[in-house]
This record gives C-alpha cells, sequence and structure tokens, in this order.
C-alpha cells in the first residue's frame, strides 16, 4: 500500500455533474486497495456533493481554458496535478486490485509511462470516433512510429523531461497539422487527445510498455465478447474479439468501462461500492439513453491493441 503523499491519482470531471459521481466511485475503488490520495479537478459547470468531501483529498476547480475542450483538458495536468508522480484515470474506471502497487514501481522514474504499441502502418485510433492512417501522419510529422495507447490512464513524474510531453501535445495542438493529427470530437470545437500524445511521446522518443494481455494495467471493454469482473477477488478477465480477429484474453488491475460499457456490470460494481460507503446507489436513468462518456472518451473507446495490429 502507498503511503508516500508525494504519489496520488488524479481524476477529471468537468462539464457534466455526471462525471463526478463517475469519479466517486473510481475513487471508492481507489480508496478500497491504496491509501494513496486522490484529487479531483471540476470546472464551474460542476458543484461538488459534500456527500463525497471524504473520497477526495483534494477537490481542485479549475478555471476554462477556452482553447482546450474536453478531453484536450488532459493536456493540462502537468500544471493542475498536486503530485510529484502522478497516476491519471479516467473517471470511467474502477479498480479492481491491489496489485496496483506492481505497476507504481514498475513506473517509477520514467517521466511519462503508458501502455500501448509503436506503430507505424496502417490504420491508427481505429476502434475510436477517427483513423487516421499511421503512415501518412508519420511521413507528415517526421516521426519514426505513433506511440498508440489508450490514454484512460497515464502516469507522469514533475520533470522537465514529463513538462516536455504535455509542451509538445499542446504545440501540435496549436499547430498548422491540429485537423491531421486528430479527429473532431462529439462537441463543437473539441479533439480527440490521444492522437495528439501518440505525436508527442514519438517525438520525444517515448515508447509505449507492451505488457503481455494478461499482465496489464488497464483493460479497456471495447470489442467484449464475455467477462469476469470481481472487486471483491480482485478477478479482471475479459475476452475480446475485434472484427475479424480472434478471440484474446485481456487480465488487469484496472477496468476501463469506455462510455460505461458494459452498462450491467458497471452499475451492479458501482452500487457496490456504494453499498459499502453508504451512499445512494447510482441514478441509473440519468445516464440513459444517451451513454456518458467519461473522461471524454468516445463510446467504443480507444482499445490499443486492435487499433491497427
Amino acid at each position: 500500500m502507498g503511503s508516500d503523499q508525494s504519489e496520488g491519482y488524479v481524476v477529471l470531471a468537468f462539464d457534466d455533474e455526471r462525471y463526478l459521481d463517475i469519479a466517486a466511485n473510481l475513487a471508492l475503488s481507489l480508496r478500497r486497495h491504496d491509501t494513496r490520495p486522490v484529487t479531483v479537478l471540476i470546472n464551474a459547470a460542476v458543484n461538488f456533493k459534500p456527500a463525497y468531501a471524504d473520497l477526495f483529498a483534494s477537490v481542485v476547480t479549475v478555471p476554462d481554458d477556452l482553447a482546450l475542450r474536453g478531453a484536450m483538458n488532459k493536456a493540462r495536468l502537468f500544471a493542475l496535478s498536486p503530485y510529484e508522480r502522478t497516476l491519471y484515470v479516467d473517471a470511467d474506471c474502477l479498480l479492481f486490485s491491489p496489485r496496483i502497487e506492481f505497476f507504481w514501481r514498475k513506473y517509477r522514474g520514467h517521466p511519462f509511462a503508458v501502455e500501448g504499441h509503436k506503430q507505424c502502418t496502417g490504420p491508427a485510433f481505429a476502434c475510436s470516433l477517427g483513423e487516421k492512417d499511421a503512415a501518412a501522419l508519420c511521413a507528415l510529422l517526421d516521426l519514426p512510429f505513433l506511440t498508440v495507447f489508450n490514454a484512460g490512464v497515464m502516469y507522469f513524474e514533475r520533470s522537465e523531461a514529463s513538462r516536455a510531453v504535455f509542451d509538445k501535445v499542446i504545440a501540435f495542438y496549436n499547430g498548422p497539422h491540429r485537423e491531421a493529427i486528430s479527429y473532431r470530437y462529439k462537441h463543437a470545437g473539441e479533439y480527440a487527445d490521444e492522437p495528439f500524445f501518440a505525436a508527442a511521446l514519438a517525438s520525444l522518443g517515448i515508447a509505449p510498455f507492451e505488457p503481455p494481455l494478461t499482465q496489464r494495467l488497464q483493460v479497456t471493454t471495447p470489442n467484449l465478447v464475455e467477462a469476469a469482473m470481481d472487486i471483491d477477488t480482485g478477478d479482471l478477465r475479459l475476452v475480446k474479439q475485434a472484427f475479424g480477429s480472434k478471440p484474446q484474453l485481456w487480465s488487469g488491475v484496472v477496468c476501463h468501462f469506455c462510455g460505461l460499457a458494459p452498462m450491467n456490470d458497471y452499475f451492479r460494481l458501482a452500487d457496490q461500492l456504494r453499498r459499502e460507503a453508504k451512499l445512494p446507489p447510482m441514478n441509473r436513468a440519468v445516464f440513459e439513453p444517451v451513454v456518458l462518456t467519461a473522461g471524454q472518451h468516445a463510446e467504443h473507446g480507444t482499445d490499443d491493441a486492435s487499433s491497427g495490429v
């Protein structure tokens, strides 16, 4: 269990109070297995609920940056995190196991760490709302590869090397190739963050960790066929099958319920956590029929192992 207060978790809950509700579920799952503090970042559109006060070590109301909307607010994390070593986690995730400690130890000393793969050909980000040709993008930006990953979980340390990643993301976003690198997201003026991070990391020579599918930090739910999800035993195993591919077994410690799917499993687990904390159950009606894409991720998310390999 971690007790070093220079290490902590950060979650975003901007623009919609439903994000705060699911961020609270994430915090409940983190508190079950770790003593590291959790900070939630909100903006003026979200009213913090006193019932959640004990779940977060700090609640930071962040002024809006009109140039960055939705998921692109992740580009501000270096400036906003209060920790020397930060694990950013999307609100639509739950922690299943104290084995998270293994990854804190594994990533320590790395300025920026993600799970994914290097890609220089084929369709990139194909499992999200957009798709880019990796070869064309590498040629345009003079990159040897793209660091393709799901940005629902990102580790970074307070160092100049880490700052350079976020600065590069902003530079790509503000540069002449914004439309070529990324794609318009769900709302006006909003762009997907992952392609900018993919290009920024590659431009700085930062490759992703590529663990076996059964030994991952983050497991995402796109392409899910069947799953075992038990927060009491820590069992998190998903059988996933992308179109045209064979089924694959994934397992890990953090489940990223992209778009809150599968909703039955997400709400079952969230309500279990809430009962334990004597909090009211989730109001599922406010999340349907429009699926909330927590952390501003696409309904289909980005399945890094199936986006172009």
